[in-house]
């Protein structure tokens, strides 16, 4: 029989490191990289627990599961012996299956959406107002019925997805080194053409107006204020603008302090400092928080111009040498109007921008088909997963 619970292949394993804390590495699980040590997957996180004793032990061909994003496929096979978070489950396989089967079944997106999804706990389920965080039980996981057949029939699904998997794997790893060597070619380009002519510089604060957005406030302080959509730091990505739903106070005289109009260019303060996006066109009844700085141009400069140029010192690292210098890192609006700017006329700035447009254009374009044809390949893996790993499409 191929279908069965999964409590007959799998068990639940709680052994505690103890002292085997201070010599084995931390691992993490995620839906895009399995299992892996925990330095790799956040090189600039610090542990924070002083004693890790109280963590679990897993060993080589274990599974491991982060029960609140197991819906999204957070699990994967263990490669080597090591600790995981007390909040993990670890899980370990029978001797008739194998655990490169289950690292194929238990992520796959079909698995994840029709047998996992379901049986989320939690307060809030569907409503995003609840801070707490869904997770399923090991019981009722355990419980899920799945394709499970034999244990020759599974090394033969293990070696076909091994090879058809390894070969989508590296045309997405030639599709990242295109993308890279195509973003680098990009940033070349705008600073070349900005930051690094030779000739004259002014200072961003005689080419526009700098300003910080309003303070977020927790409640209505006045009757005066309502509700009114923002920018904020996260909104500036590095394709363009992306507008959500969130809201701030504002009075009507707020509003218009804090207005945003066509040639507008939006700087991200703090986080990812420095990066900064044109706005090509007004957004009436939106205001911006005081993590981003609004750059009005005034009528001898073009907007395009001095976003670019801002580019071209994000490219460039000036921005980051700034930012790293502060207290708490990030480019205050002083810092931002002290950014060098080459001196020239308007009709020289729109020339150069003009120019970029329609480099950065083309290269953007050849940049989203790349992602399309990721897109594309990831669908294409994920679906070949999901068809062998039901039964559906069958290896011989």
């Amino acid at each position: 029989m191929s279908e069965r619970p999964l409590w007959t292949v799998l068990s639940e394993i709680d052994q505690r490191a103890g002292e085997l804390a201070l010599t084995l590495p931390l691992l993490s699980v995620s839906k895009s990289h399995g299992v892996v040590r925990y330095k790799d997957l956040f090189p600039d996180r610090v542990i924070r627990a002083n004693d890790l004793s109280h963590y679990k032990l897993v060993e080589p061909g274990q599974i491991v599961l982060n029960k609140m994003s197991a819906a999204t496929g957070a699990v994967g096979r263990a490669e080597e012996r090591g600790l995981v978070s007390p909040d993990y489950a670890v899980l370990s396989p029978s001797c008739d299956c194998d655990s490169r089967y289950l690292r194929y079944l238990l992520g796959s997106e079909e698995f994840c959406k029709n047998k996992v999804e379901p049986l989320l706990q939690g307060i809030g389920i569907g409503d995003v107002s609840n801070a707490r965080t869904p997770r399923v039980t090991i019981m009722s996981y355990l419980s899920i019925v799945a394709f499970l057949p034999k244990v020759q029939i599974q090394t033969k699904i293990i070696d076909y997805l091994d090879r058809e998997t390894g070969e989508i794997d590296a045309m997405l790893a030639k599709l990242e080194v295109l993308n890279e060597a195509l973003n680098i070619r990009r940033a070349s380009v705008i600073e070349r053409e900005t930051i690094a002519r030779s000739g004259r510089l002014t200072r961003l604060k005689f080419c526009a107006n700098l300003s910080l957005g309003k303070t977020l406030q927790g409640a209505r302080k006045s009757d005066r204020e309502t509700l009114v959509n923002y920018v904020r730091a996260a909104s500036i990505q590095p394709h363009g603008l992306e507008l959500d739903d969130q809201r701030m106070w504002m009075t009507q005289e707020e509003l218009q302090k804090y207005d945003l109009r066509l040639g507008d260019i939006l700087i991200v303060e703090g986080g990812a400092a420095g990066r900064s996006v044109y706005l090509e066109k007004d957004i009436p009844g939106w205001g911006f928080q005081n993590h981003v700085i609004r750059v009005r141009p005034d009528e001898r400069h073009d907007g395009r111009f001095l976003n670019y140029c801002i580019k071209g010192h994000y490219a460039g690292g000036l921005i980051d040498i700034l930012a790293d210098g502060a207290t708490i890192p990030g480019l205050s609006s002083d810092k931002a109007k002290n950014l060098p700017i080459p001196d020239m006329s308007l009709d020289e700035q729109q020339r150069i921008a003009d120019h970029l447009d329609e480099v950065t254009g083309r290269i953007d374009a050849m940049l989203t088909k790349i992602d399309e044809l990721k897109a594309t390949l990831a669908e294409r893996r994920a679906a070949l997963i999901s068809d062998v790993v039901t039964g559906r499409k069958k290896v011989a």
